[in-house]
């Protein structure tokens, strides 16, 4: 959803009978966004049409990273960045008011995907008192600062899950249980590693 992110599937089926549909293209082994829809398709008015209109959208693309020639990227690469990265890129910052800075500055480096980023107005400040960003593939960031230390930020997005085969799987009968015996208790959840970022950027 623009200005938000990944939602759940709930979410999805409440709101696809009333949401104007913009396809989003991401890579299979990391997640991030290669490419934007130019044109976002009107609600379709009921359920059934609305899935039909998300089915016709599923394709395969081959994206390739274009440069353009002025200093401010078009319209479509804007919604591309802004897709890939979400909200600044600094290290502990999540300001949505930002920047689409060029890693290498223009004219050296080029007006393309690759070259841009988001940055609050601090952020892209601290790049010209002596602070340094590397763009990985993955999708995070590493930040260094002007006495060597360096800030890993994480990519925003998740790879997507690998695609099975589905199977129509017979449920086995519930075991019998004897009048004294009990149920054993579900399995406690495996423990998810923490995310999140510090509250404030280092600078």
């Amino acid at each position: 959803m623009d200005g938000y992110g990944e939602i759940s599937s709930e979410h999805v089926r409440l709101l696809l009978p009333h949401a104007s549909l913009r396809p989003v293209y991401v890579d299979a082994t990391t997640g991030q966004p290669v490419d934007v829809g130019d044109r976002a398709v009107p609600a379709a008015g009921d359920g059934e049409a609305a899935r039909q209109r998300v089915l016709a959208m599923l394709r395969s693309v081959v994206h390739v990273d274009e440069v353009e020639d002025q200093h401010d990227p078009s319209a479509g690469l804007a919604r591309l960045v802004d897709a890939r990265d979400r909200w600044c890129t600094g290290p502990g910052c999540s300001s949505s008011r930002c920047h689409r800075d060029h890693l290498v500055p223009h004219p050296d480096g080029p007006t393309a995907v690759g070259n841009l980023g988001l940055k609050s107005e601090r952020c892209h400040a601290a790049e010209h008192h002596g602070w340094t960003m590397v763009r990985h593939l993955d999708g995070s960031v590493t930040w260094t600062s002007p006495l060597g230390r360096t800030y890993r930020r994480p990519s925003p997005h998740t790879p997507p899950p690998p695609a099975t085969s589905r199977r129509l799987v017979r449920p086995s009968p519930a075991p019998q249980l004897a009048d004294d015996d009990e149920p054993e208790p579900p399995a406690a959840p495996a423990p998810r590693p923490p995310t999140g970022l510090p509250d404030e950027p280092p600078f």
